[in-house]
């Protein structure tokens, strides 16, 4: 049995939401019953910057996994840079 979407979520990944919002997976809130399952993604919506909160049931994909893709810039500076070099890529 596979285990559910928002179970494969970790903070830092790209999510798609709302049938055709995407947004980045900033934090997210552990309720009851289960202790280990986030129930709330706080999340920033990529082409409008807002930072909002979605129910786990949201999300209907991972876009983009933050661990295996995506090097975290560690200042604005490289976040230009990095984004350069990916349209150079394309």
């Amino acid at each position: 049995m596979d285990e559910p979407l928002f179970l494969q979520v970790r903070i830092g990944d790209a999510v798609l939401y709302e049938a055709d919002q995407i947004g980045k997976v900033l934090r997210f809130l552990v309720g009851s019953p289960d202790p280990d399952a986030p129930t709330l993604f706080q999340i920033a919506n990529v082409d409008s910057g807002e930072i909002r909160w979605i129910h786990r049931e949201e999300v209907t994909e991972i876009v983009r996994e933050y661990r295996t893709t995506i090097k975290k810039p560690f200042s604005f500076y490289e976040q230009i840079q990095q984004q350069q070099q990916q349209q150079q890529q394309q």
